[in-house]
């Protein structure tokens, strides 16, 4: 479990790139039983071989879809958000799960606070 620890963390680590400047559309994957780095939100979920190493998950939807939000972004119903942001609406994201009725909305959309 160590050694899993320790691979998760690297990936983090490696995929969340050299600085804060980056592009607020990029999109970074990581295993879903990751936690979700502040200033990030989750867009969706996937499936990738790389997650499918942790045994406890499921062989759809291991991997988590985040990124740092622009000014205004349509997230995950439930994902963490920053404090300087709100939720202004409601939405619906192929990317994210369902929540049982598929016309439900299942995402929230967030506005940046001036």
């Amino acid at each position: 479990m160590p050694r899993l620890s320790l691979l998760l963390l690297s990936v983090l680590l490696i995929s969340l790139g050299p600085s804060q400047s980056e592009q607020a559309d990029e999109t970074v994957l990581v295993c879903s039983v990751s936690v979700v780095p502040y200033g990030y939100v989750i867009i969706g979920k996937t499936s990738t071989e790389q997650c499918r190493i942790n045994n406890d998950l499921p062989e759809r939807d291991n991997t988590l879809m985040i990124k740092k939000p622009g000014v205004r972004e349509t997230i995950c119903e439930k994902s963490p958000y920053p404090g300087n942001y709100a939720v202004v609406g409601r939405a619906r994201l192929n990317t994210c799960p369902n929540t049982g009725n598929e016309s439900d909305n299942n995402a929230w959309v967030i506005s940046r606070l001036k």
